[in-house]
């Protein structure tokens, strides 16, 4: 006789598997972060250095979650490399697999 709780048991596990992502790890929001800045036309990132993820929680009004985001990005402006101090809550959301991060 099987016991009623072994589908149960399977369910659980399914959904502990499925919903257990997390937030970003360090690397794949350092990889978002240079993205957004990319794209946002900030220049070209050529480094990014101690930079930190803490306080994450899920997101509230959106898919993700919320980190605050430090570090410091090195941009390059007509060839010069500027150092610009990053201190920003950020929104991370995984979509088709990547991690992107959005400002809002």
């Amino acid at each position: 006789m099987k016991s009623p709780w072994l589908p149960v048991a399977g369910l659980a596990f399914a959904l502990t598997l499925t919903g257990c992502g997390g937030p970003p790890s360090n690397n794949d929001a350092e990889r978002a972060l240079a993205v957004l800045l990319t794209q946002s036309g900030a220049g070209q990132i050529t480094d990014i250095q101690e930079f930190q993820l803490s306080g994450c929680v899920e997101a509230k009004d959106m898919e993700g979650y919320r980190c605050d985001t430090t570090g410091k990005v090195s941009i390059d402006i007509g060839g010069q490399q500027v150092p610009v101090p990053v201190s920003k809550n950020l929104r991370y959301a995984k979509e088709s697999g990547t991690w992107r991060a959005y400002a809002k």
